[in-house]
């Protein structure tokens, strides 16, 4: 129990950008910082490596995931081969509800996109269960297993986002967003498809402008 306790405090720890990437896992300060052990922390450090979440250098020893500009390209390119299939195959299968629920915190998103007050992780954790959505309805359990295998890769990838301008993400990402929603209250496989499509190369472009700005700031 006090692995599992461990390993959810520090991978989320990790997502929430509270223990920055490339920064080094020492495993009595990790297991001082928590309040634990080394030994649920060494078990913790291997699973999040094998999740793609730490990388353990030979010598050195543990660090966060400081994925390089190829690594997110790679991350997408699996997104895009999965994600549009999904949504293509789950279109029938969402729900009205669901989709106004999605519809009515997107259109309140987006009226705040002027101001500085959004969150950014509440904009991140919409999008992943607003994605989550149509993967799910997909019923397409490889599909499904597939992205959860990338789950702690994609989110650590999403929060990127987390140091740019949140007005600048919302007023690009919601209307896309909504045009998914649309296409998918349509019930129109081929234009949802497309739309999730536009939407991940749209998402990779503004990583990545995000990643090499931040190399440069460094």
């Amino acid at each position: 129990m006090e692995e599992i306790g461990t390993y959810q405090k520090l991978k989320l720890m990790i997502l929430h950008g509270e223990i920055r990437r490339g920064e080094p896992l020492v495993e009595r300060s990790v297991g001082d910082l928590l309040g634990v052990s080394r030994t649920p922390v060494r078990e913790t450090i291997r699973r999040l490596e094998k999740e793609g979440l730490v990388r353990i250098i030979e010598g050195k020893g543990a660090f966060v995931a400081d994925y390089s500009i190829d690594d997110v390209i790679e991350i997408y390119q699996v997104r895009e081969g999965l994600e549009p299939i999904a949504a293509r195959l789950g279109c029938p299968y969402v729900r009205a509800a669901d989709l106004d629920r999605f519809q009515e915190q997107f259109n309140l998103y987006k009226n705040r996109a002027s101001r500085r007050d959004n969150d950014p992780d509440e904009w991140l954790k919409l999008g992943r269960d607003f994605h989550d959505l149509f993967i799910r309805a997909s019923q397409n359990g490889r599909i499904i297993q597939a992205i959860e295998g990338l789950r702690g890769q994609i989110e650590l990838v999403r929060g990127i986002s987390r140091s740019a301008s949140v007005r600048s993400v919302a007023q690009s990402s919601v209307d896309e967003h909504l045009e998914i929603l649309h296409a998918l209250r349509a019930r129109a496989p081929q234009r949802v498809e497309k739309a999730v499509r536009t939407h991940l190369q749209n998402a990779l472009q503004h990583k990545l402008e995000t990643l090499q700005q931040s190399r440069l700031t460094r």
